[in-house]
């Protein structure tokens, strides 16, 4: 074991020498075939996610950082691995990422919910590395720790120690670390946590070696456990300055990317507000610096959403030709498909023609550009499934249809297979084509399937869209389908039978969903007294920290739009966006212990929200997770695991 770190040590030292000499260069004996480049020679030491909830967990976090994943190529499968070795993390040349056990409970020494945060930028590095290609940097020195002798040899062999190579690799690491900030942040995770508090890098060196990384501990910690052994203190040190010098680098990089970091949260939180202009402001400035597919994606969602609610106000002034359909992305929780008994027509406003026609163009222009942005998304990342279905609904909306059934039967289906996502919109399909028997029919066979284990299903392929939502889509369809025929009862049936089922299978949310609709739906514990607040301060307020405040915080400044901003970060888990007028416009929990309004905390179950604050007003599913709005209190929880994963405020105004 002594003689494995020992050899470890020589190879860092060395590689760390010629780094800084700058012109020695070693030889290079690259293997004619490395077996360890393939999983087949991890196979045997795969964990099963079923097998350890730290498993669990780190398939679920890379899950989500697939979202982000915007290349042609088929994406990269994790392995988590119980061996000897001590891995960070590696990318092999077959696709495949590695994680071993041990470096996934070292990290998650941090504590609970910073790891989650850790293990993101750990995972969202390795993707980067592979979406730039970046096969060869396995062969640098990255399995650290007590190692097998024979896999240390074929490292060695491996690697090519000239001082270009080493300055090229420091560059690609320092890439990937760029790329992988934005990337997970852009699916929800805090890219701040890799250095709040002491940095990450240090502490897993600190961690690996058992020694301290201080300038004064470093060789007496060593030597003292290990005398004479002054290679090893010396690889230490090394070791100890290269994170040091990651952690300047990427707190450097940091600042470089929180612009681009707090612009795409603050543009998702507009959006789960309804403020759509806000919203394409903050995602079209992010994306100037990172155009993306989920940048694409959410531009596009925010004029679909325009245009839904131009329908909903047509509706409004009578237009009652059409079901009120959902639509399986942006699903309003709010009872809107009326239990009357009456089969006569509902009554129209007195409509003028001209106020109509504006709403028509308003919407057909909506719809348009939001058709635009999902087809440029599809060209940039033809590999995404939603964005095809979010097509798919645009062209349902504008009526059509023959678009519609295109992108879901001859693009959809025959890439992805045929699943019960592609169903439902085929039902909308036919529902808005006139053949409202056949869609009946059809929305029942979604909800049968549904209703199905997902092992026993008909359809290819589940879990593009979770199955609550597509079971709530598909019965609220129904539901609506059936008013718009006449027949209450069939709706309030099929209500009933979601609830009845969603009670079976365990599931709180859409238990309390399928009730709202009945009208019998559970009301929040009682109304909030006062407006919410994160680290006692509310949107719109003039920024100061509250009297009596203790919690440690970093700023840092940054500009949208040529206007100067400033970010606080709260050492809790709080943060909040200063505008130029020093008044609060964005405040966010992104961990921490704290409450909202005494009611929900971060780790609750997904069904604290609705028995602290009732049904809420609005519920997505986008890239970064899923959130619940609340209008009345202007706050939106956001979920993940079904769990909360944080909450911030908005003004509904």
């Amino acid at each position: 074991m002594r003689f494995c770190k020992r050899h470890i040590a020589a190879l860092l030292a060395l590689a760390i020498l010629l780094l800084s000499t700058g012109g020695t260069r070693a030889q290079s004996m690259l293997p004619t075939v490395d077996p360890a480049q393939s999983i087949t020679y991890w196979k045997p030491h795969v964990l099963t996610p079923g097998s350890d909830p730290a498993v669990a967990r780190a398939h679920a976090v890379f899950q989500i950082l697939l979202r982000a994943w915007d290349r042609t190529r088929l994406a990269p499968t994790l392995y988590v691995i119980d061996a000897a070795t001590r891995l960070w993390a590696a990318s092999l040349a077959d696709g495949s990422i590695l994680l071993t056990r041990s470096a996934l409970g070292a990290i998650f020494e941090f504590g609970d919910q910073r790891a989650e945060h850790l293990l993101a930028f750990v995972l969202a590095h390795e993707l980067a590395h592979q979406s730039a290609d970046d096969l060869w940097h396995q062969r640098f020195f990255r399995l650290i720790g007590d190692q097998d002798p024979a896999i240390q040899q074929q490292l060695a062999l491996g690697l090519n120690l000239n001082a270009e190579m080493l300055a090229d690799m420091a560059e690609k690491e320092a890439q990937a670390d760029h790329d992988g900030l934005l990337m997970m942040s852009s699916v929800g995770y805090d890219p701040h946590q890799i250095l709040d508090e002491k940095d990450f890098f240090t502490a897993w060196i600190e961690n690996l070696w058992q020694a301290p990384c201080s300038n004064d501990a470093v060789n007496t910690a060593v030597t003292q456990t290990i005398p004479p052994m002054s290679a090893e203190a010396e690889a230490l040190s090394a070791a100890c300055g290269q994170a040091r010098a990651r952690a300047l680098r990427t707190a450097a990089q940091l600042k470089a990317v929180a612009t681009q970091t707090t612009l795409y949260t603050m543009g998702v939180q507009a959006l789960v507000a309804g403020r759509m202009q806000a919203a394409r402001h903050y995602f079209s400035a992010f994306g100037h610096s990172y155009t993306n597919r989920a940048v694409l994606y959410a531009l596009g969602v925010t004029h679909l959403y325009e245009a839904l609610e131009s329908l909903e106000r047509l509706r409004g002034h009578g237009d009652r030709t059409l079901p009120d359909f959902y639509y399986p992305l942006l699903l309003d929780a709010a009872p809107t498909a009326v239990m009357t008994e009456s089969k006569d027509p509902l009554p129209k406003r007195s409509t003028d023609v001209a106020v109509v026609e504006r709403e028509r163009q308003r919407m057909g222009l909506s719809l348009e550009r939001a058709i635009q942005l999902f087809e440029k998304a599809i060209r940039l990342a033809p590999d995404h499934p939603k964005t095809y279905l979010m097509l798919a609904c645009s062209y349902l909306i504008s009526g059509n249809t023959f678009m519609a059934n295109g992108i879901v039967q001859g693009k959809y289906v025959p890439k992805f297979g045929r699943d019960a996502a592609a169903d439902l919109i085929l039902a909308m399909t036919l529902s808005r084509a006139g053949e409202h028997v056949a869609a009946q029919r059809a929305f029942t066979a979604v909800i049968d399937d549904l209703r199905t284990p997902p092992n026993l299903r008909n359809t290819a392929v589940a879990g593009r869209i979770p199955d609550d939502l597509l079971m709530y889509s598909a019965v609220h369809n129904s539901a609506a389908l059936a008013i718009h025929g006449g027949e209450p009862r069939r709706a309030r049936d099929l209500w009933q039978a979601l609830a009845r089922h969603a009670q079976i299978r365990g599931n709180g949310v859409l238990f309390h969903l399928a009730l709202n609709q009945l009208r019998i739906g559970t009301a929040a514990s009682e109304p909030l007294a006062t407006a919410p607040k994160v680290a006692g301060l509310r949107i719109g307020d003039r920024f100061g920290l509250p009297p009596g405040s203790s919690q440690p915080f970093t700023t840092e400044q940054f500009w949208i739009a040529g206007e100067p901003h400033r970010l606080w970060r709260m050492d809790g888990g709080s943060r909040i966006v200063v505008g130029p007028e020093a008044t609060i416009i964005g405040a966010w929990q992104a961990a921490g212990t704290d409450a909202l309004a005494e009611r929900i905390a971060i780790g609750d179950d997904a069904t604290r929200p609705l028995k602290a604050f009732g049904i809420p007003d609005r519920r997505y599913h986008l890239v970064a997770g899923e959130y619940w709005a609340y209008d009345t209190y202007g706050v939106a929880v956001h979920l993940e695991h079904q769990q909360i994963a944080g909450w911030f405020l908005y003004d509904p105004q």
